[in-house]
This record gives C-alpha cells, sequence and structure tokens, in this order.
C-alpha cells in the first residue's frame, strides 16, 4: 500500500502529516475518592509495598482473619471487609511488620533413587543440586502449597526427560494463586520468540514470585524424569502432578510493633502508586500507630477516620483523645473521631457480639455516596455522613452506654462524634450523631467533616492541574490554569458546594481566584490563590412555639 504523506518531509516535495495533537483532554480524578487506605496487621498480603484489595479478592489478599480475643489487632481486619462490602470500593493496604518477619524458599529437589520431588522450607538462598526454588513475596501466614507436572516428550515409544514444566502455586485451601509454564533452559523461547525460562515467564505475569532454578544431574541441567511422580500421566490415563505439603515460608516475626515500624509503613503508604480519598485508622489503639496516621494526613491532605474504644464512658472517651492531642496538628480538620458505645454482631461472622469501631464504616458510606456524581462530575460531599440517612446496618445492636445532655455537650466540645440510637420520623435507628473535625476553633467552617470532604476535593484537584501544567511556558501555563480553575468553581457551584459569600472582598461571589508569574521570580514560579465559601452543615435548630391570642 503506497500512502499519500510521509511523517518528516526533508527538501523534497510531499505532505507531511504530523502526530495527531490531543487538546480535548479534560483532567479527572477518577474514583479515588472511593478508596481508602489503612495500616494494619494481617495474616497475608506483602510487606514490602501497599497493595489493593477490593470485595472480590479481600479474603485472598489479606487471608480469613482471626479472632479480636486473640489480638486486638486483629479487629482492622473486620472494618476492612465490613467497608468494602458497605460501600468502599479499594482498599489500600500497608502490612504491619516487624524486622524479624522472614520470608523462606519453598525448594523443590529430587530424589536421587527414585527421581521423586521432594519438596522442603529453606531460610537461606537456595544453595547445592535443586530443581528449583519459590520465593512468595505475597507472605501467606497460613502457607502455600506447590504443584508441578511435565508433559510426556516422546520419540516413538521411547520417553524422554523435559525440561519444560507446568508450575502452579495455591493457597493451603487449594485456590490457585498462580500458574506458570515454562523451561529450565535459560534460552528457552516460546512460538513468539519470547523468553520461556520458568523465572521470565513468573516475572511476565507477577512482581509477587521470585523463581529460581538450580541444576540436578551429571549434565547439569535442570529437567523431569520419565520416572517421576510429576511426569506424564498414570495408568488411569490422569495428568501426574507432584504436590507439596502446606509449606509455611512466611514467618511475621511477632506483632511486637515500634514506632519505626509504624514510620516505615506510613511512609509506604505516602508514596504509595495508589490514590485514595480516606486513611482508617482500623480500631487502633495505639497512640504511636494513630500519630504516625495523621502525620500521613498532613502529608498527603487525606482525611483521618478514626476511633474511640466503644467501651469508654464519655469522659475516658474524651480522655483518650486528649491524650492523642489531635488538636495540636496543624491538618487538625482532616481527623475526624468516633467513639461508638454499642455492641452489635460481627459484621464479618469471625467473632462474637462485641464492639466494633465505626470510623471505617462513615468511610465506605462515604465512598459509595461519592459514586454517585452530577453531570459535572461532583457528588455530594456537601451531604455529610450522618444523621437519619445513614444508619448502622449491623445486627443486634444493644447500646452500651446512652449519655446525657451535658456528656454530649463535653464530647462536642471534645471533637468527639457519637454514634448512638436516635429518633426520627418514622422511627429510631442507629446514626452517626455529629460530624466535627477535631479542629480547636468554635465558629469556622474548619470544624465541619462536610467542609474538609470538600475542601480536599478542590485542593486535590487543583493541585493535579497545577502539575500538568509544569514544564509550560509561563504564559501558556498561567492561561492553562485559569481555564480550570473556572470550570472547576463553576462545577462546585452549581453541585451546590458553594453558596455567596459575605466578605466585602468577595463582592457577594462564592469563589474567586489568582494565577500570575511569582513577583520575585517571574521566569520560574506561578503562584495560585483562591478563595471559597463552603455551604455549611445544619448541627443545630432551636424551635419556638408562640401561643397567639
Amino acid at each position: 500500500m503506497t500512502t499519500a504523506f510521509v511523517r518528516q518531509l526533508g527538501a523534497e516535495s510531499g505532505v507531511q502529516l504530523n502526530p495527531l495533537r490531543d487538546n480535548s483532554e479534560i483532567p479527572t480524578v477518577g474514583n479515588a475518592d472511593q478508596a481508602f487506605a489503612i495500616m494494619m496487621r494481617s495474616t497475608r498480603g506483602r510487606i514490602d509495598k501497599p497493595f489493593k484489595v477490593d470485595r472480590g479478592n479481600v479474603f485472598k489478599k489479606i487471608g480469613k482473619g482471626e479472632q479480636i480475643r486473640l489480638s486486638a489487632l486483629n479487629e482492622a481486619w473486620v472494618h476492612v471487609v465490613e467497608a468494602l462490602n458497605k460501600g468502599a470500593y479499594e482498599c489500600v493496604t500497608q502490612r504491619l511488620v516487624t524486622p524479624d518477619a522472614v520470608i523462606s524458599w519453598a525448594v523443590v529437589s529430587v530424589m536421587p533413587e527414585v527421581m521423586d520431588l521432594a519438596f522442603n522450607v529453606s531460610d537461606l538462598e537456595p544453595d547445592g543440586e535443586y530443581l528449583f526454588a519459590v520465593k512468595h513475596l505475597d507472605c501467606f501466614n497460613d502457607g502455600i502449597v506447590l504443584e508441578c507436572r511435565a508433559d510426556e516428550k516422546k520419540s516413538g515409544s521411547v520417553a524422554y526427560a523435559n525440561e519444560r514444566i507446568t508450575l502452579r502455586i495455591l493457597d493451603k485451601d487449594g485456590v490457585l494463586l498462580h500458574e506458570f509454564y515454562g523451561s529450565f533452559n535459560v534460552d528457552a523461547k516460546d512460538d513468539y520468540g519470547n523468553s520461556a525460562y520458568l523465572p521470565d515467564v513468573a516475572l511476565a505475569q507477577t512482581d509477587s514470585v521470585e523463581i529460581r532454578v538450580g541444576s540436578i544431574g551429571e549434565g547439569g541441567g535442570a529437567f523431569i524424569d520419565p520416572v517421576s511422580n510429576a511426569y506424564g500421566y498414570d495408568e488411569n490415563g490422569r495428568e501426574k502432578w507432584a504436590k507439596s505439603y502446606v509449606m509455611h515460608c512466611f514467618d511475621e516475626g511477632g506483632t511486637g510493633y515500634s514506632t519505626a515500624d509504624y514510620m516505615a509503613a506510613r511512609e509506604k503508604l505516602q508514596y504509595a502508586p495508589f490514590d485514595y480519598a480516606y486513611i482508617s485508622s482500623g480500631g487502633t489503639q495505639s497512640p504511636a500507630l494513630l500519630a504516625q496516621l495523621a502525620q500521613l494526613a498532613f502529608d498527603t491532605n487525606r482525611q483521618l477516620r478514626f476511633d474511640i474504644p466503644g467501651n469508654l464512658d464519655p469522659e475516658a472517651a474524651i480522655a483518650f483523645l486528649e491524650q492523642l492531642n489531635m488538636g495540636a496538628s496543624p491538618a487538625a480538620h482532616l481527623l475526624h473521631a468516633f467513639w461508638t458505645p454499642l455492641k452489635s454482631d460481627d459484621p464479618t461472622g469471625i467473632n462474637p457480639k462485641g464492639y466494633f469501631g465505626s470510623a471505617t464504616l462513615n468511610i465506605a458510606y462515604a465512598c459509595g455516596r461519592n459514586a454517585q456524581t452530577n453531570a459535572k462530575g461532583f457528588a455530594p460531599k456537601n451531604y455529610v455522613i450522618a444523621g437519619r440517612e445513614w444508619p448502622i446496618t449491623r445486627t443486634r445492636i444493644t447500646q452500651a452506654y446512652t449519655p446525657r445532655d451535658q456528656e454530649l455537650n463535653a464530647l462536642a466540645k471534645a471533637k468527639i462524634n457519637p454514634v448512638m440510637y436516635e429518633s426520627y420520623t418514622g422511627g429510631g435507628r442507629y446514626v452517626f450523631r455529629d460530624s466535627l473535625t477535631c479542629a480547636q476553633v468554635e465558629s469556622s467552617l474548619k470544624k465541619l467533616i462536610a467542609v474538609a470532604d470538600m475542601s480536599t476535593s478542590i485542593d486535590d484537584a487543583v493541585t493535579r492541574a497545577a502539575k500538568d501544567a509544569l514544564q509550560l511556558p509561563m504564559e501558556a501555563s498561567v492561561k492553562r490554569t485559569k481555564d480550570f480553575l473556572t470550570r472547576l468553581f463553576e462545577g462546585a457551584d452549581s453541585a451546590k458546594w458553594l453558596v455567596p459569600s459575605d466578605a466585602p472582598e468577595m463582592g457577594g461571589k462564592a469563589w474567586m481566584f489568582d494565577v500570575r508569574p511569582n513577583e520575585v521570580h517571574p521566569y520560574e514560579r506561578m503562584d495560585v490563590s483562591y478563595w471559597l465559601r463552603y455551604d455549611g452543615t445544619n448541627r443545630q435548630t432551636f424551635v419556638t412555639q408562640t401561643l397567639t391570642r
């Protein structure tokens, strides 16, 4: 086929077709505001970096959970599973681990007498004569199972050793995790010319499995012998698989986490390649972990919602929060405390009836709400997750403590949101009774969770757009940013996030911005400032009846 153009035209006559230019892109955030992050102890999951969990793979990724009576750290698992089933799209998880954690190798070798495969676990790097070794980086406390086999390789009726195998990695219940088909020969290729070397095949499919090939036999080449229990078919025509016992290749090294362990987990979450809008405490009562989560909230401009133990009375709940000193944080408006003096069934069915925090459930409801956007992509974040529209949906709930009016007043002054029974039109229900941030202010928009939700969304959108405009000519960058802010704030206004301001400098407007080159460094710096008047939340209603004659 001949074309009517060339891509680069020299001095000759002709037509040059330039690459397609795309000026149609509209900045979007995606569904990051439907995901949350957590640091937690779990029985499965990578320890070297964060990973994503959703409702479909939660048990495969982080295990089936253990009872809280064994360790209070296990409450986080309940929070994650419940949240993923109640509205959260994904959870970005960083598994907590100590320096004593050890990932071992699952080593497969050959018993020379019978040529059958043997399996063992080694803490050391595989050495000596072995067939291959597997390191499973998803770190299952409950162990893994290996299965492998080689197809028959015949010339006439004579069977020959085969250097290509199918390797399966399963969990202890037989659920398939990974399957690879590859060769022990480093130079092997598949039909498309790609490497068929078993370690390369595994690496091309996942970064959760590391494979090393050893050498066996006098010829120094790894292979499966025809007499092996992993070769060909049995007398009934069924495939012969060599199967290991449940191999425990990971030891978490205890759960005595130090501040350094929490700091390491916080840093990994901060620089994770995954987006999230909320941070959950997972019900932790550790001041050191909560302090790191608060720092993460500040570093990422994300909201941290955490629990105060439900078995405390109001005075003890206030003391618990005061010892954390959350109000002193420079990002106190991003920190939201929930006190749930309710006993209920475990929503996952693992634990008996007891106290379970509700902060992560609040996040889940927020994620579900955020999935419902208007024509301009704005979710109803001006409607806070509190009150009659957002009841606690757990079963067999009983309220262990009913605070008096004076205690509710003290809780509100301490910036604690009770979760308790309230009466409404159509009956009563257990609800998030208030929506206050930890910001130590009396009359300010910073005290309202809904405003924190909207303002962090705006900040995220603006900073992403500003980053898109980096390395452009200054004039183009200023214009592009101004155009984006105009569209953004008009959309926020139409979504009822904003209302007219009564500040004199605003002139009755709901929003205003200024974008210009920096006065001192006009060649390389651009200053972006914006002023917004968010809509508030009705927390208190005063009713007066007047009798007239």
